[in-house]
């Protein structure tokens, strides 16, 4: 129940902060409205880890906030809802909320299911940290994947606030970007599916690496996946101009997941090499992110 409680009253909150700033001129620009208001749910999220002692409450915002984020911009400054979408508009939505809805169906968070019975082990590690758990919470927990995961959604922000009667028809970048990612979304699909059948197992029980699947030529693809959709998004700021207009805003977000994520492989494996010995065969052979063939030692 709290897991539903938090973050209906992260939409509510959000909703009415996005009409406070409009509607009273706070923050003109609708991408920094976004930004605010992804930023204000958060903290409300946080409320609830802290009332709960869990920060693990936090970990589905990840995938239910570019979605809600990118109607919402589109409402607000991109024509609206009800009004007219260019082409690019309709498949940057479309790729948001398939992504989405894969991980809600097919990788369901179990917070929703058995409520907060657990806490992600890298937030319990954290929890050691020399400074307050409710500071080092707030910071490291929520708001920095949280602007991480909107400034790597700018590409798409930026084609969602602009007139759709501005912009060129479909074409190359746009087939680039739907094909990543839609091709992304499959590899997580793929991995995640093969690592569930592998954890029913038998086999996991006994401590073995995995190496079946496409987790044979990647010790992390679904970590891949994650990072593939992101930069699948920036050809999409191509045909509109946005790429050379502001390419900082385009380029950094998408590079610093990517960055952030190659970072989680090598704690992931530090953590698989403590609690499983022969899983250094594994990093000697495999690929730790990108899918590549593996090497014959």
């Amino acid at each position: 129940m709290q897991c539903y409680l938090a973050y209906g009253a992260a939409l509510l909150v959000g909703a009415v902060a996005w009409w406070v700033l409009q509607s009273r001129g706070l923050i003109e620009d609708p991408f920094s409205v976004g930004f605010a208001v992804t930023c204000i749910s958060t903290v409300v999220i946080w409320v609830f880890s802290v009332a709960n002692d869990n920060s693990s409450i936090y970990d589905p915002y990840w995938v239910i906030a570019p979605p809600i984020l990118a109607l919402a911009l589109k409402a607000t400054a991109g024509g609206g809802l009800l009004g007219d979408w260019s082409a690019r508009q309709i498949c940057v939505v479309a790729c948001l909320w398939i992504w989405g809805i894969r991980y809600h169906t097919m990788y369901s968070w179990s917070g929703w299911r058995s409520g907060l019975v657990h806490e992600d082990w890298r937030y319990e590690e954290m929890r050691s940290a020399p400074v307050p758990y409710w500071l080092n919470s707030l910071i490291g927990m929520h708001l920095f994947p949280t602007v991480l995961v909107y400034f790597a959604f700018a590409p798409a922000a930026l084609v969602l606030i602009a007139d759709p009667s501005t912009q060129p028809p479909l074409g190359f970048w746009d087939v680039l970007g739907v094909t990543g990612a839609l091709s992304a979304v499959a590899i997580e699909l793929f991995s995640d599916e093969q690592l569930r059948k592998y954890r029913a197992s038998g086999e996991y029980a006994k401590g073995g690496a995995f190496r079946r699947g496409l987790w044979k030529y990647s010790r992390h693809p679904n970590y891949f996946g994650e990072v593939l959709f992101w930069l699948s998004l920036i050809p999409f700021a191509v045909p509109g101009g946005f790429l050379s207009e502001y390419p900082a805003l385009v380029l950094i977000g998408p590079i610093m997941m990517a960055i952030f994520f190659r970072f989680s492989c090598w704690l992931m494996d530090v953590r698989s090499l403590s609690r499983r010995p022969e899983y250094q065969q594994l990093v000697d052979e495999v690929s730790a992110m990108v899918p590549w063939w593996p090497k014959k030692i």
